[in-house]
């Protein structure tokens, strides 16, 4: 099968794209010596790629390379990813593992988005996407799409933001069991968090962990550089939900009171 033609450095792609769900930028920079393309929504970013054909395919961000956390502890063939955007992490989990994932976004301009300036055409074209069915690109709204679907999986991952701001109907006590009921035995639950877990700045954070150990027997907070394992810097944590009993590696002590609210969809 001759090679897709790749995105070149000579096509630049529009700096400002607006839809129904908010403002999306296009920017591209220089990242340890290497040129990136940041995608951007609300002013916040959202996903990444490299431009080079040899790392398209690989994270630009620290935050995602959390996830591979959880193939230490299960196999897991058959993925959720709630948030799609530039299709970041999904290109890394086709590339790197065989399994299928489900991708749901709800921006449909997202996937055209990421087809074009993401790399995700070449995806499909370079593992043969259309025929071997790994990955499902959908469009709706992912609470919706938890009601109405029979699917179970190994593994959730949930990135999905407006803006800076986590989407809060995912995060509540009804969004989480929802995620639960649609995963496999001993499956994993794994969602990108924004902020601190510790001080007066951590009370959302604290209610999403407080939220997730209601479901969940056991919930894991990662972080991602090691300055913030103490859970007294704002940035980008992960939590980590299961029913079984794991030791994931680079995760910081956190306390959770009875004082801690818990969230609901009353609370929207």
């Amino acid at each position: 099968m001759p090679r897709k033609e790749t995105v070149t450095e000579s096509r630049k792609p529009p700096e400002q794209i607006e839809t129904d769900y908010g403002s999306i930028r296009i920017e591209e920079a220089v990242l340890y010596g290497e040129k990136v393309r940041y995608y951007r929504h609300n002013g916040a970013f959202s996903s990444g790629t490299f431009l080079s054909d040899e790392k398209k395919y690989e994270l630009v961000f620290d935050y995602p390379k959390r996830y591979e956390e959880a193939f230490r502890f299960l196999d897991i063939r058959r993925a959720l990813m709630i948030g799609g955007a530039g299709y970041q992490y999904p290109k890394y989990y086709i590339s790197h593992h065989k399994g299928t994932m489900d991708v749901v976004e709800i921006d449909p301009m997202a996937e055209k988005i990421a087809r074009e300036w993401f790399f995700l055409d070449d995806l499909c074209h370079d593992f043969d996407l259309q025929h071997t069915g790994r990955l499902a690109c959908i469009t709706a709204d992912a609470r919706d799409y938890l009601a109405e679907t029979d699917k179970t999986y190994d593994a959730v991952f949930n990135d999905a933001f407006s803006g800076p701001d986590p989407v809060r109907k995912l995060a509540t006590l009804e969004a989480v069991s929802a995620i639960r009921e649609h995963l496999s035995e001993n499956g994993i639950y794994m969602s990108n968090i924004i902020g601190c877990t510790v001080g007066r700045e951590a009370e959302f954070t604290k209610s999403m962990i407080a939220t997730a150990k209601r479901v969940f027997r056991y919930v894991y907070v990662l972080y991602t550089r090691q300055e913030d394992r103490n859970g007294l810097n704002w940035g980008n944590y992960v939590v980590m939900a299961t029913d079984q009993k794991i030791e994931p590696s680079e995760r910081l002590h956190y306390h959770v009171s009875r004082f801690d609210p818990i969230l609901t969809d009353a609370d929207l």
